[in-house]
C-alpha cells in the first residue's frame, strides 16, 4: 500500500516532491520522484513495502526501454498467475513485485489491462511512446485517487492534500458538496468539497492525451455485470449457488494472504470477520493474529462485541488481542480529521484508527469483513424496506398514532430500537428514493434550509441553488439493470455508501499509521455472484445474511449465528451527552457560527 502523486504540464520536480512527501504516512518505507522535462510530466511515490521488500520494488518503475512508467497503490492478488502468462509471452522481470506485472500487462493490453486484475488498486501509467497518461481505480473503490484538471493543468494524488500541497490549485469550495454532506455525512463521489478536485470513480479508467490535454473517462466494470447488466450466469440451483459462493470467498481469502510481511484480521462479533478468520485458520500454517475493539465505561454494553469475538478466537486458536477504548476520552478523535481532507461525519473512523494503531506494531497487513453488509443485506434498513411494503396498506391514522407514541418515549434517544422505530415511521414516503434517503441518511432539504447560511444554500450558483441530495441515489437506482429490486438497493449501496463511507474511513485511518487493510468480500467475482443470489435468500423473517450464515454454518459458532447485530459503532450518544460539551461550547458557539457564516445558530441551538 502506498501513496502516489503526479503532475502534467505544470510545476517542476520540487512541486512533485511536495505532493509526494505530504503523503509520507501512506508509505513510510521509501520514496521515489521522477520528473520528465521533455513532456513536463512527473510521477511521485511513497512506498509501504508488502511484496518484494528489496530495492527492486522501488517506484516509479519502468519497463525495459523506459518508455512506460508506473506508480501504483494497492495489491494485485492474482499477480503470480499473470506473471507466469507474461513470462511465457516473452516478458522479463526485474523484481518479484505485483507492480511490475501491471507494467508489462499494460504493454500488451493497454488500458484494458485493468480487466485482468484481481485486487485493490489505484495507479498511473505514463506512456511516453503514445504520449498518454492513464489513471485507473479498482472495481469497488477500495483505493482512492483524486485529480484536478483545469487551467491547462493536470494533477493527481492518493489524497486531496497531495493536490493542495502542489500550490498549483486555487482553493475554492464546492457548496453543492457542502449541502450534500449534511445529508450523507460524507461527500458523494466523484465530487469533493473542493471545486474542481474530483475522484476517479470506482471501476473506471481515465486517459489524458499529453498532446491535447484532453481527458476521457470510461467505465470498465459494474457491480451488476461487466456491461452494467446482470450477468445472468448465476448457478440455477440453490445448492450450486451456495457452493459457488463458498468457493469464491474461500479463494479470495486465500489469494489475499499473499504477503512478505506479517498479517492478521480485524475480528468482531458479527458474521463477516469470523468467516474470514475461520478461512484464514484453514489456510495459514501459523496461528492467525486477531484484533478486537472493546469498550471501557458505562452505557456501552450494546456496542461491545468482545465476548463474541473471543469465542471465535478460542475456537480457531488465534493469537488474540483486545484493544480497550476508554469512552471517557473521545476528544482524541477530533485530531484525526486532518487525514480526511474534507468533511466526514461517521465517527466509526475512530475505532478503525484505534484498531489499526494497535495492530501496526504486530502486523503490516490486516484483513477485515467490510462489504459483507452491502452484499448480503446486513443493515437494519434493508428489513425496513421490506416492512414498508406491508405498511402501505395500514390506515394513515394508525401510522400517525404510532409516530406519536414513539415520540412520547422520554429515553428513546438512548435506545437503538426506539431510535430506529422513530426514523422508520418518520421516513415513510410514496417516493421510494426520498424514503431511502430519510431512512439511511440524515438531514433532508427542509432541515438544511434551516441549518445552512445563504452561501451554502446557493450551492455556488445563485440562479438555481443547491440540488436535492437524493439525486445521487436516484441516479444510481435508475442506472441499475438488475431485475431483483432488493439487489438493486444493495447495488446502490455498493456504489455510494460503501466506497464513500466505509472504504473511505478504512483507507484513511489504516494508512494514517502505515497499515494495509484488505477486504476479501470485495473481490469483484464475489460481488458479481452475490448479485445473482435472490434478495429473499439474504433477508428473511429469520434474520439477515441468511445465505452467508447457511453457507458457512459449519465455521460459525452457534453464539455468532444467533447473536443480534450490533455493527462496528461507537457510543456517540454517550460521548455527546457526557464528554464533548467543551468542544461544542467552543466550536459551535453563537459567536463562532456567526463569524464563519456557514451554519445558522438558531437551528444548531
Amino acid at each position: 500500500m502506498c501513496g502516489i502523486a503526479g503532475i502534467v504540464h505544470c510545476g517542476d520536480a520540487s512541486v512533485l516532491a511536495r505532493m509526494t512527501d505530504v503523503q509520507s504516512h501512506r508509505g513510510p518505507d521509501d520514496r521515489g520522484v521522477r520528473w520528465f522535462p521533455e513532456e513536463r510530466v512527473g510521477l511521485g511515490h511513497r512506498r509501504l513495502s508488502i511484496i518484494d521488500l528489496s530495492p527492486a520494488g522501488l517506484q516509479p518503475m519502468a519497463n525495459e526501454d523506459e518508455q512506460v512508467w508506473l506508480v501504483f497503490n494497492g495489491e494485485i492478488y492474482n499477480f503470480k498467475d499473470l506473471r507466469r502468462e507474461l513470462e511465457r509471452g516473452g516478458h522479463r522481470f526485474r523484481s518479484l513485485t505485483d507492480s511490475e506485472v501491471i507494467l508489462h500487462l499494460y504493454e500488451d493490453e493497454g488500458a484494458d489491462c485493468v480487466r485482468r486484475l484481481n485486487g485493490m488498486f489505484a495507479f498511473a501509467v505514463l506512456d511516453r511512446r503514445e504520449q498518454k497518461q492513464l489513471l485507473a481505480r479498482d472495481h469497488l473503490g477500495v483505493k482512492p485517487l483524486y485529480y484536478y484538471h483545469g487551467n491547462g493543468r493536470f494533477l493527481f494524488a492518493s489524497e486531496i492534500k497531495g493536490i493542495l500541497a502542489s500550490g498549483m490549485y486555487d482553493v475554492d469550495v464546492d457548496w453543492q458538496s457542502v449541502s450534500d454532506y449534511f445529508t450523507y455525512l460524507y461527500v458523494p463521489s466523484p465530487s469533493t468539497v473542493f471545486r474542481g478536485i474530483r475522484q476517479i470513480p470506482p471501476g473506471h479508467v481515465a486517459e489524458l492525451d499529453l498532446r491535447t490535454n484532453e481527458m476521457t473517462l470510461r467505465r470498465y466494470w459494474h457491480p451488476g455485470g461487466g456491461d452494467g447488466r446482470s450477468t445472468g450466469n448465476g448457478p440455477r440451483s440453490r445448492e450450486d449457488s451456495r457452493a459457488r459462493l463458498r468457493e469464491l470467498i474461500a479463494d479470495s481469502v486465500k489469494l489475499q494472504l499473499v504477503s512478505d510481511v506479517p498479517l492478521g484480521v480485524f475480528l468482531s462479533g458479527g458474521v463477516d470477520s469470523p468467516i474470514v478468520t475461520a478461512l484464514m485458520a484453514e489456510t495459514s500454517p501459523q496461528p492467525v493474529n486477531t484484533f478486537t475493539v472493546r469498550f471501557q465505561g458505562r452505557d456501552v454494553g450494546f456496542y461491545d462485541e468482545g465476548e463474541l469475538a473471543r469465542i471465535v478466537a478460542n475456537r480457531y486458536g488465534t493469537v488474540h488481542r483486545e484493544i480497550v477504548v476508554d469512552i471517557t476520552k473521545p476528544a482524541e478523535m477530533l485530531d484525526l480529521v486532518r487525514f480526511f481532507d474534507q468533511p466526514f461525519g461517521n465517527p466509526t473512523f475512530y475505532l478503525m484508527h484505534l484498531i489499526s494503531k494497535a495492530a501496526r506494531p504486530e502486523i503490516k497487513v490486516a484483513l477485515c469483513g467490510a462489504g459483507g453488509d452491502e452484499l448480503f443485506a446486513g443493515y437494519p434498513r434493508y428489513r425496513a424496506f421490506a416492512l414498508s411494503r406491508w405498511l402501505r396498506w395500514m390506515p394513515a391514522p394508525l401510522l400517525a398514532g404510532a409516530r406519536r407514541l414513539i415520540e412520547a418515549g422520554r429515553d428513546g434517544h438512548r435506545m437503538p430500537t426506539m431510535r430506529r422505530a422513530r426514523r422508520f415511521l418518520g421516513g415513510l414516503d410514496d417516493d421510494f428514493v426520498r424514503q431511502f434517503v430519510r431512512w439511511t441518511y440524515f438531514l433532508d432539504d427542509r432541515e438544511k434550509r434551516l441549518l445552512l447560511g445563504d452561501t451554502a444554500l446557493a450551492g455556488g450558483d445563485d440562479r438555481n441553488g443547491a440540488l436535492p441530495a437524493e439525486r445521487v441515489i436516484r441516479r444510481k437506482l435508475e442506472e441499475s439493470r438488475l431485475e431483483d429490486f432488493g439487489n438493486r438497493i444493495l447495488e446502490v449501496d455498493l456504489q455510494t455508501f460503501l466506497p464513500d463511507n466505509v472504504l473511505e474511513y478504512t483507507d484513511k485511518m489504516s494508512m494514517a499509521v502505515g497499515l494495509e487493510v484488505r477486504v476479501p468480500y470485495l473481490d469483484h467475482r464475489v460481488v458479481e455472484h452475490s448479485l445473482t443470489i435472490p434478495f429473499s435468500e439474504k433477508l428473511s423473517r429469520t434474520g439477515s445474511k441468511v445465505v452467508l450464515k447457511e453457507t458457512f454454518a459449519d465455521l460459525l459458532p452457534t453464539e455468532i449465528r444467533k447473536a443480534r447485530k450490533k455493527g462496528f459503532n461507537v457510543p456517540l450518544a454517550v460521548w455527546m451527552r457526557d464528554e464533548l460539551d467543551d468542544y461544542f461550547d467552543v466550536a459551535m458557539s453563537r459567536g463562532e457560527l456567526v463569524r464563519r457564516g456557514i451554519l445558522r445558530w438558531e437551528f444548531v441551538e
